[in-house]
């Protein structure tokens, strides 16, 4: 065998035209490792993921504990609508929690509170307990109204409705074409 040098190319054998389009050699096409990866690690868990998101884990801490890159769960998003339909209906779930509980706080709302005492004699047995329930109230949340209203109901309850009327006048003027849209930013 002959020795090379630096100028002489590798000998390397061309791939078959079969090969080079993705096509195997009994003429199917080969397949690729996105769909059995997402058939084993995402499809069988999709009802805990819809449970992790709807407690608020992002999508980022699922990829991390599912070992799935971001740009792979972006594809799957893509090619897999059950998956994008269930977190679909995870955050909006999360997010009709949100604000009843928000909703909730503003206004005040009762809670039962249990505490348990436990009874030690001198050498530190326990020799019984006692369990007391409290029926507690608590009081309504000033900054969660404040911020319900101003967020909520932003016509009537705005820190500068002078703002808020120039953003509309800004939005409309921009919707006719009498200004560029990417002036309206900061308006």
């Amino acid at each position: 065998m002959p020795k090379q040098t630096k100028n002489t190319p590798k000998k390397t054998r061309a791939p078959a035209p079969a090969e080079k389009a993705g096509v195997g050699t009994s003429g199917e096409k080969k397949k690729r490792g996105g769909e059995c990866q997402y058939a084993n690690k995402v499809k069988p868990y999709l009802a805990d993921i819809e449970r992790y998101v709807r407690c608020g884990v992002t999508e980022g801490q699922i990829c991390e504990f599912y070992k799935v890159g971001k740009t792979q769960w972006a594809e799957y998003k893509k090619k897999y609508p059950e998956l994008t339909e269930t977190l679909y209906k995870a955050k909006k779930a999360l997010q009709t929690d949100l604000i009843n509980k928000s909703f909730e706080v503003a206004m005040g709302y009762d809670y039962i509170e249990t505490t348990t005492v436990e009874y030690k004699d001198k050498e530190g047995n326990v020799t019984g307990s006692k369990t007391t329930t409290y029926k507690r109230h608590a009081k309504a949340d000033g900054n969660m109204i404040q911020f319900l209203l101003i967020n909520r109901f932003s016509d009537e309850y705005a820190r500068d409705p002078q703002a808020i009327e120039l953003r509309k006048k800004a939005l409309e003027l921009a919707e006719r074409g009498v200004i560029p849209p990417d002036q309206t930013e900061g308006v």
